[in-house]
C-alpha cells in the first residue's frame, strides 16, 4: 500500500513506558531498526511515560491515552507499527485487546498501513477477546508473529502472516554503569541470576520451597543476583526468596538497579551470570542469547515455548516436594547445546527488519 510522500511519521504502539524489561528491550531493538529507515524525530512511540521513552531511545513519544493526538499523528503516518510482545491477550480482562485493536482501527481510518511486529497472540480465553482480535488483525497490511502457535491461530482464521522471532534475540549488550561494573569486579565466585514475578498460584510457600532446593544446588558456590525486571511486580517475590536464601547461609549481590538506563545494560548484567532461573520470558531470552544455561518456571505458554525450543529444564509452579526443584547441575550444564537453537532464533528475528524494509519500500 503506497502512502503519500508527505506522510513521514512512523507511529509505534506496544506496552511501552511501564518499566517492563521485556517490552522495553523489544522497543530498543525496534527503534534501532526503524532509525535505518527514518529520521528519529519522525518515529513516534505511544508511551505511558513519554519523557523517559524520548530520553532513552532518542525518538519522539506521546501519551498512549491521548486519542486525538494519536489520531493526528496517524494522519501523518507512513506506517503504524503494533508490537511487539503479547498485546492481544485477555488473561485478566479484554481491555488490552480492545485498546490495541482500537488503535489498529484508528490507524486504518486515518489511512496508515499497519504492520503487526513480532507479536505473540494469546492467551485468549474469552469469545469476545477472540472476536475482537480476529476483527482487528483482519485489517493490517502485514502480520509477523514470533511463534508457531500464534501463526497456527492466524491460519485457522485464514489471515496471512509470517512467523519471525522475538527481536530481543538480536540485542547486543551495552556498557554497564560504572557503579555496577565495579561491584561485579569485586564479586568472587559464580553468580546465580533469578527472575521471579508476582503470581497468585506461586505464593510465598512455593517461593521458600524453591529457595531451599536451589540453595542445596547452588548455595555453596554461587552468589544470588535477584533481578527486578518489572519493579512493581517482581520485588515482593524476590524479597521472599532472598530472605530464605540468606537464612540458609547463602550470599547475595545487592546492586543499585536505578543506575541501569537501557535494556541492553540489563542484558550486559545478565551476561555476567553463570546460571539463570527465570519466570519472565525475556530473562530467559537474554540469558540464552549469551549462552548462559537456564531453568524456567513456565507460568505462560510463551515461556514454555522457549524452554522447549532449547530443551531447557522447566520447573513446576506448584509442588509440595522440594525434590521437584532439584537440578542435576553438572550434567545439565554439560548437556546444554544451545548454539544451533540460538542461530535459528536469530535468523528468525532478522525477518522482522526485512519485513519492515519491505513495507516501507512498497
Amino acid at each position: 500500500m503506497k502512502v503519500s510522500d508527505t506522510r513521514k511519521k512512523i507511529v509505534v504502539s506496544g506496552y511501552y513506558g511501564f518499566d517492563n524489561l521485556g517490552d522495553e528491550a523489544i522497543l530498543e531493538v525496534l527503534t534501532s531498526e526503524l532509525k535505518e529507515f527514518s529520521d528519529p524525530q519522525n518515529i513516534v512511540v505511544l508511551s505511558q511515560d513519554p519523557e523517559t521513552t524520548k530520553k532513552r531511545y532518542g525518538v519522539d513519544a506521546i501519551n498512549r491515552w491521548r486519542l486525538p493526538e494519536i489520531a493526528a499523528q496517524l494522519r501523518q503516518a507512513r506506517l503504524f507499527v503494533s508490537g511487539g510482545g503479547g498485546l492481544f491477550q485477555d488473561t485478566e480482562s479484554v481491555k488490552s485487546v480492545i485498546y490495541y485493536g482500537g488503535l489498529i482501527s484508528i490507524a486504518t481510518a486515518c489511512g496508515a498501513p499497519t504492520f503487526i511486529y513480532a507479536q505473540g497472540l494469546g492467551p485468549l480465553k474469552t469469545a469476545l477477546g477472540k472476536l475482537i482480535t480476529r476483527l482487528a488483525l483482519a485489517q493490517p497490511t502485514l502480520i509477523a508473529v514470533r511463534d508457531s502457535k500464534s501463526l497456527a491461530l492466524l491460519q485457522e482464521w485464514r489471515l496471512p502472516a509470517h512467523e519471525t522471532g522475538d527481536p530481543v534475540w538480536l540485542m547486543e549488550p551495552s556498557a554497564l554503569p560504572p557503579g555496577i561494573a565495579e561491584k561485579l569486579k569485586e564479586q568472587q565466585g559464580k553468580i546465580l541470576a533469578l527472575s521471579l514475578r508476582k503470581l497468585e498460584k506461586f505464593g510465598e510457600g512455593q517461593i521458600r520451597l524453591l529457595a531451599k532446593s536451589l540453595s542445596k544446588t547452588f548455595g555453596g558456590d554461587y552468589t544470588l543476583l535477584a533481578l527486578p525486571l518489572q519493579k512493581n511486580q517482581d520485588q515482593e517475590p524476590l524479597a521472599v526468596f532472598t530472605n530464605e536464601w540468606l537464612k540458609l547461609g547463602g550470599k547475595d549481590l545487592p546492586l543499585d538497579f536505578t543506575l541501569i538506563e537501557k535494556p541492553s545494560q540489563w542484558l550486559a548484567l545478565i551476561a555476567q551470570a553463570d546460571f539463570l532461573v527465570g519466570m519472565r520470558l525475556h530473562s530467559l531470552i537474554m540469558a540464552l542469547s549469551q549462552n548462559i544455561p537456564v531453568a524456567g518456571l513456565a507460568y505462560d505458554p510463551k515461556v514454555t515455548h522457549v524452554l522447549e525450543e532449547f530443551e531447557a529444564l522447566s520447573l513446576p509452579l506448584q509442588t509440595e516436594k522440594e525434590s521437584d526443584y532439584a537440578i542435576d547441575l553438572q550434567n545439565y550444564i554439560n548437556q546444554s547445546k544451545s548454539a544451533n537453537h540460538l542461530l535459528r532464533m536469530r535468523q528468525a528475528a532478522c525477518q522482522n527488519k526485512a519485513l519492515l524494509a519491505k513495507i516501507l519500500s512498497d
